[in-house]
């Protein structure tokens, strides 16, 4: 990574070198000069110009370099003291390079005020060029700790997802072992694959129709619980291989229905419909409302998917939820393209 950003320094540094000089020598060019040293004024005009522009990148890598090892810190005066002995050293050399070019050996006065100009600009070029690429680094920082806040978040809301489901499930199978039923060592085996999709299936997303699999899945392990035929149905149309989402993301309705519906031998049960369009995805479940008590425990699956939705699809999805005295409807527009 050092060495990117370094060599990013030094081209950026060469482009710059050029459009300095040649606006430095702009009338003489527009009268016919040229912006390289002529043969009559060095012998190797080629090589002057690139020990011209290594000498230069003294003055932008010296600075460059004390802020890159102490800034930001609390090394505020070391940083300063290495940067100034680094222009100084950068000048030195320079001045020792140059001075008996010429016939005449050149004094320190005047190539400091002729060199002035184009040293301080290379200083401040090093300086601009660091403090951009920090702030730009912190910029980084910042969205990446957001992201890792967000990743976290959502973690954890999959995490309350599992338990309050497991809690349920084998609730349900505890009362079908309690009462000797035959579904029981089905339904303990129709557990054990959810659970391996819930906690093998770490993928930040999954396939739409891995996803129905197990909504299919979960809905035969709660026909368990009744002797009589359950009206369970879920309509799906679309590509579900090619829509991708976040693992147990519709799972909640389906689990409060069941949780809160009607499912006695004259009840209507749930109906749930899953369509897919181009770059959308609807999803309806409707259930009646069954007599029984509420868990006291519950509440965590409606409010655990709110959040979900808001993290995952911010702006990008519509979800209406109609509770009503006999009956629960839920409405999820979510625009995954």
């Amino acid at each position: 990574m050092m060495k990117k950003k370094l060599l990013l320094l030094f081209v950026g540094f060469v482009c710059l070198y050029f459009l300095v000089h040649a606006a430095y020598n702009l009338p003489s060019i527009i009268h016919g000069g040229s912006l390289f040293p002529s043969p009559q004024q060095h012998a190797h005009p080629f090589f002057y110009t690139l020990t011209d522009i290594a000498l230069g990148y003294l003055f932008v890598i010296g600075p460059y370099l004390s802020l890159h090892r102490f800034y930001p810190g609390r090394k505020f005066f070391v940083m300063i003291a290495l940067t100034v002995s680094a222009v100084g050293l950068a000048f030195f050399l320079n001045y020792v390079f140059r001075k008996n070019e010429g016939s005449v050996p050149l004094r320190l006065r005047v190539f400091f005020y002729d060199n002035l100009f184009f040293f301080c600009v290379y200083i401040v070029y090093a300086l601009v060029y660091y403090f951009t690429r920090f702030s730009y680094y912190r910029e980084l920082q910042q969205k990446e700790l957001v992201l890792q806040n967000r990743q976290s978040e959502l973690s954890f809301l999959r995490s309350q997802v599992n338990p309050h489901f497991l809690f349920n499930s084998l609730s349900n199978i505890y009362a079908l072992v309690h009462e000797g039923s035959p579904h029981a060592l089905p339904a303990i085996a129709g557990l054990s694959e959810l659970l391996r999709y819930m906690l093998y299936d770490n993928n930040e997303k999954v396939p739409l129709e891995k996803e129905l699999v197990y909504i299919n899945k979960y809905i035969e392990l709660q026909r368990l619980r009744y002797e009589h035929a359950v009206h369970a149905d879920l309509q799906v149309s679309g590509e579900t291989a090619q829509v991708q989402v976040p693992p147990l993301l519709l799972v909640p309705f389906i689990e409060n229905a069941f949780k809160h519906g009607d499912f006695s031998a004259t009840g209507k049960g749930l109906t749930a419909i899953v369509r897919c369009t181009a770059g959308k995805l609807y999803f309806y479940c409707y259930n009646t409302k069954g007599k029984g008590e509420k868990d006291a425990a519950g509440g965590i699956g409606l409010s655990n998917i709110k959040r979900r939705l808001q993290l995952l699809y911010p702006g990008r999805h519509l979800l209406d939820i109609q509770d009503n005295t006999n009956s629960f409807t839920v409405n999820v527009e979510i625009q995954y393209a």
